[in-house]
């Protein structure tokens, strides 16, 4: 009786196994659709609401923070300056001639100016460059009567007694057009740094004394620039009657100095 009973109870196991293998099969596949549906119905619009939430939350940002800074507002300045000896001289020359044929006159004027190149490349610490040249008709009564051609030169040296000589020498044949002070660009350099230094100094301690006399807490920098002003000496130019004056002496100079200014010009927010 008992072996028997034991050969029948086997097939029935195998068939509640199936039975039950089956059953959990259908509800993996049927939670993996519900998965699905619920992915594709609910995800994919909370997804796209929650990234423009993120968005608005990013623009309106900036806008917070500029309404932050909308009042107690104060705008101040500053100014540093100081004249600074000048030590370069520039001088510009010209050689004019006339003639009845324009090639006559230019070719005064490249002689002139041949022979002044010579003097000036024996001195190392000038430089020089040409510059205008011109060519115009002159008139009597309305009619070409004849040609005049001029050239001028551009001459720049930080030894101002050795460019005040040569520019003697070279008056010789050409006449002197102008004549300007100037400081050179490192040292207009080293000055304008050491004044954008004490300007910003002094932008500070303004901004503490207008806080603490108004009775606010503290200060915060809202916007700040930075600007930088020279002045050069004035530009001599001589006039022609004292041309001939000038040919027969060097120039009589005095550098004299130039102005250097930085302004520092801003804004601060008081914080009470």
């Amino acid at each position: 009786m008992g072996s028997r009973s034991g050969k029948n109870t086997l097939p029935g196991a195998c068939c509640i196994f199936i039975v039950l293998s089956d059953l959990y099969y259908s509800l993996a596949q049927s939670r993996a659709k519900v998965n699905d549906l619920l992915r594709e119905k609910f995800m994919k619009p909370f997804s796209l609401s929650l990234l423009l939430s993120f968005l608005a939350l990013f623009l309106a940002g900036p806008v917070v923070a500029a309404d932050e800074i909308n009042y107690n507002i104060v705008n101040l300045s500053v100014e540093r300056s100081r004249q600074v000896e000048n030590d370069v001289m520039v001088v510009v020359l010209q050689t004019i001639a006339e003639a009845d044929r324009a090639a006559d006159a230019a070719r005064k004027v490249n002689e002139q100016q041949a022979w002044a190149d010579e003097i000036i490349k024996s001195v190392k610490a000038v430089s020089y460059r040409t510059m205008q040249y011109q060519t115009r008709p002159l008139y009597q009564n309305r009619q070409i009567t004849g040609w005049s051609v001029s050239q001028q030169i551009r001459l720049e040296s930080s030894d101002i007694e050795g460019l005040t000589s040569l520019v003697g020498t070279l008056q010789e044949r050409l006449q002197v057009s102008s004549m300007q002070f100037e400081i050179s660009p490192d040292r207009r350099q080293k000055e304008t740094d050491a004044l954008t230094v004490e300007a910003l100094q002094a932008f500070r301690d303004k901004a503490g004394l207008i806080s603490q006399t108004l009775g606010a807490g503290d200060y915060r920098l809202v916007t700040i620039s930075v600007q930088e002003n020279n002045h050069p000496a004035p530009l001599y130019r001589v006039q022609a009657e004292a041309m001939a004056v000038q040919a027969q002496a060097p120039p009589v100079v005095e550098a004299g100095d130039s102005a250097v200014m930085v302004n520092i010009n801003g804004s601060i927010q008081l914080i009470f």
